[in-house]
């Protein structure tokens, strides 16, 4: 809903002026400041001086306060100190307020007697029901952006992609599309202050800031790697629809690598090692994948961490660009990086918290029901990256072609993560996972 405060400045009586607003409901001035408490969901007391309210908030001297951040009961309190005794209209906005409130019935029923008791007709009642709908949409609709805006500086991996399919592109489509994606990976460069030497292979564009040949072998492994996990998923049914070369910047310099993360939206905290964005691509397609690798004196770890870049960027251009659960989307891209570069001697370094936390009584049962919004990602991300892994390199090992139609059916179909899984392997998703865990309160 949109107000504009600046309309009331130096209003002296309670004036019917409305905002446009998605439901409505007039924001009100008051002639005079109401002094109440506003009682918060937290716990917390505030005592304030109420200037305005509206559908969304109540505006005083304490600032301005959500409804939804407002004990149920202590709203009715605040509304029925605020309006005017006998005003129906704002009584019956009282009430659609209050209504659209979780857990609110009670105090629901109290607005709903009083506003009756104030003079509000059941034809304003039955208006006010309607816009509580209206005002619990909105409230619903602001809370998933906020959540995707905080999910969006954790991890672009929880963007919302579009579920259409890729299309194959022509030769000269894809030569184009890789043009465009080249000009970003160079960009990218160019806003941290510096370029790069660009090695291509027929489905990788790799840009090193440093000039060193060595990454010419590092681009020809990673052609490698889009071969072997493309004929992967060639075998399953899988259409992989590259859009462009994938584009590989390797970064040369710690603090470059920190602009570069942040010039992305990004913690650079979260990514030591690799980070893969999504920047939009023209005429309206969808997100491409653009892979971004920090240095590492250790070039077997970096070429690993440039692996799990790619397999992101494979993952993404692989029927369609949906997002599988996070467990699936954090742990396939690292086993299809450790499988592929065993050198790097990654997998006991992936395997070390989650075999601890298995051997100590814990499971997977929590990691499956988490969304990268929840307190499993937003919390210890070490070890749900370790769970994830762990559990999805046990999956490789019981049958590959399996997990890989399990995945790719989890981005393009409409059944649920437990029928594709058990579609896939032939067992549920929670007794795989009981297996999983009494394999490894043994083996490593």
């Amino acid at each position: 809903m949109l107000t504009n405060a600046a309309l009331f400045l130096g209003t002296s009586a309670v004036l019917a002026i409305h905002a446009t607003t998605a439901a409505d409901i007039q924001r009100r001035e008051l002639s005079a400041e109401v002094p109440t408490k506003i009682e918060l969901l937290s716990g917390r007391s505030i005592p304030c001086a109420v200037r305005a309210w509206s559908g969304e908030s109540v505006d005083g001297a304490c600032g301005t306060t959500r409804w939804e951040d407002i004990k149920p009961g202590g709203v009715v309190a605040i509304l029925r100190a605020c309006v005017p005794a006998k005003d129906a209209a704002a009584s019956a906005d009282a009430v659609a307020v209050v209504l659209s409130l979780p857990a609110a019935e009670a105090a629901g029923r109290t607005i709903t007697d009083w506003a009756r008791r104030s003079g509000a007709t059941d034809e304003q009642l039955t208006a006010a029901r309607k816009e509580a709908e209206v005002l619990r949409a909105a409230r619903l609709e602001r809370e998933q952006k906020a959540v995707r805006a905080k999910l969006s500086t954790l991890t672009p991996e929880a963007g919302s992609f579009p579920k259409t399919p890729w299309t194959v592109l022509s030769d000269a489509a894809f030569e184009q599309a890789s043009a465009e994606m080249l000009e970003a990976a160079r960009a990218v460069l160019s806003r941290a202050g510096t370029s790069g030497t660009m090695h291509e292979t027929k489905h990788v564009a790799l840009l090193a800031e440093s000039g060193d040949e060595a990454f010419r072998s590092d681009a020809a492994s990673l052609e490698q790697f889009v071969g072997r996990w493309a004929q992967m998923f060639t075998d399953v049914g899988a259409t992989l629809a590259l859009q462009g070369r994938i584009p590989v910047v390797v970064v040369g310099d710690r603090d470059r690598w920190r602009l570069i993360v942040a010039s992305a939206g990004c913690d650079a905290s979260m990514y030591p090692d690799v980070l893969v964005t999504y920047p939009v691509a023209p005429a309206g397609a969808p997100p491409r994948a653009l892979v971004l690798v920090a240095p590492n004196s250790d070039r077997a770890r970096q070429r690993y961490f440039a692996s799990v870049g790619v397999a992101r960027a494979m993952l993404h251009s692989t029927s369609s660009t949906e997002r599988g659960p996070a467990w699936l989307n954090e742990g396939l891209p690292r086993v299809m990086a450790e499988v592929a570069t065993p050198t790097a001697s990654m997998d006991e370094l992936l395997r070390k918290p989650a075999l601890v936390a298995l051997r100590a009584g814990g499971g997977f049962s929590s990691l499956f029901h988490a969304t990268y919004a929840d307190p499993m990602w937003t919390g210890d991300v070490g070890i749900a990256q370790s769970m994830s892994y762990i559990f999805v390199r046990w999956l490789y090992e019981q049958s590959p072609s399996r997990l890989f139609r399990f995945a790719k059916g989890t981005m393009s179909s409409i059944d649920t993560v437990e029928v594709r899984f058990q579609k896939a392997f032939a067992v549920s998703l929670a007794a795989a996972a009981d297996n999983a865990v009494r394999w490894f309160q043994t083996n490593d």
